[in-house]
């Protein structure tokens, strides 16, 4: 052997080793930066499941959270899991899970997000909902101070399903319920109630918003087209909202001309009766009820447990209103609605 080779071969050697570090680093970059390889089994605290997180948000990238578990206030709990990757196209996504008080009659209020016709509803061992951008979880009543409290998450970008993103609040709402000790959530949802259809619908007079013996004629400007959009009656949590198909503005069409909701969740009833104001009174039909405001109301049912309604109207009915005098005033939309939910819902008056 040379002179000359004996100096090549532990040259060779080096660069060999340089390539393989080489590599190695590149690889533990890439899933450092791409993946979620190296990244915590729960983020936020321990609220946020990892996994479900990279499951709801869209595209591959990796995973990284800013904010603790629950602070000494439950309210002021606050984190943000996003995902992001250098790949060309991948784009930047990103969760937003806040715990907040929320009023009890404000709880399913029609100025929401989700909308509440857009939402897939989950009742049962858990009270919730979803869209394609928010969801949000009841905590149990051993969570409120004053006023119900939730879990409310939110997405820049929207989720991959419906079914992964109810189950991520609900794992994460069951996560803060049992940081701050003050109740049991299951480990997933029950099964969720879509809207009917992704678009409005036209009605069917007698049966508007699948409600038995529900009619509009005499409640909307005559030779007005009318849609509906929600979810299918009766379910345990259900909302319905009328839109007139006229030539209302983008933002007058888009608050819909009235919105009902029904409720016979109990934790849902738990929640709105801790609205302020409310009181003893007469329901439509006769029956003792819990008075909500001019529009809400909890009714007993003689099947036991309670229904909960709202007729809210929006800026189609202010700006139709003003064009058609002879249109009901507001509470006239109460009695024929309250009335057909309890007949739909099976909650017939008790007697005596």
């Amino acid at each position: 052997m040379s002179t000359a080779e004996a100096r090549t071969r532990p040259a060779w050697k080096v660069w060999a080793v340089v390539a393989v570090l080489v590599v190695v680093v590149a690889g533990l970059l890439h899933a450092w930066r791409n993946t979620n390889v190296l990244t915590a089994d729960r983020l936020c605290g321990g609220l946020v499941s990892a996994a479900q997180a990279d499951a709801v948000l869209p595209g591959s990238g990796r995973l990284d959270a800013g904010g603790d578990g629950p602070g000494e206030d439950l309210t002021d709990t606050e984190c943000r899991v996003g995902k992001s990757s250098v790949v060309l196209g991948s784009g930047d996504s990103e969760l937003t899970v806040r715990v907040q008080e929320d009023q009890g009659d404000e709880l399913l209020g029609v100025d929401r997000s989700p909308a509440l016709s857009k939402t897939s509803f989950f009742t049962g061992k858990v009270t919730g909902g979803v869209d394609t951008h928010t969801g949000w979880v009841l905590l149990p009543e051993k969570c409120w101070d004053t006023q119900p409290v939730i879990v409310r998450v939110s997405s820049t970008e929207p989720v991959s399903g419906r079914d992964a993103f109810a189950a991520l609040v609900t794992d994460t709402a069951g996560a803060v319920a049992a940081a701050a000790k003050c109740g049991d959530l299951p480990g997933k949802p029950g099964p969720l109630v879509p809207p009917v259809s992704d678009e409005a619908r036209p009605v069917g007079e007698g049966e508007v918003c699948g409600l038995d013996g529900f009619a509009v004629r005499g409640q909307v400007p005559t030779g007005t087209k009318v849609l509906e959009a929600g979810q299918k009656a009766p379910a345990d949590l259900w909302t319905c909202k009328l839109t007139l198909d006229d030539r209302s503005r983008g933002s007058v069409r888009a608050d819909g001309f009235v919105t009902y909701t029904a409720s016979k969740d109990p934790l849902i009833a738990a929640a709105v009766r801790k609205a302020p104001g409310t009181s003893k009174g007469k329901a439509p039909d006769g029956r003792e009820a819990e008075i909500v405001g001019p529009q809400a109301m909890i009714l007993p049912c003689a099947e036991g447990g309670s229904l909960y309604v709202t007729s809210e109207l929006g800026l189609q009915y202010l700006e139709a209103s003003k064009r058609h005098p002879d249109l009901p005033k507001r509470d006239a939309y109460v009695a024929p609605f309250t009335k057909a939910a309890a007949k739909t819902f099976g909650c017939a008056a008790p007697t005596g």
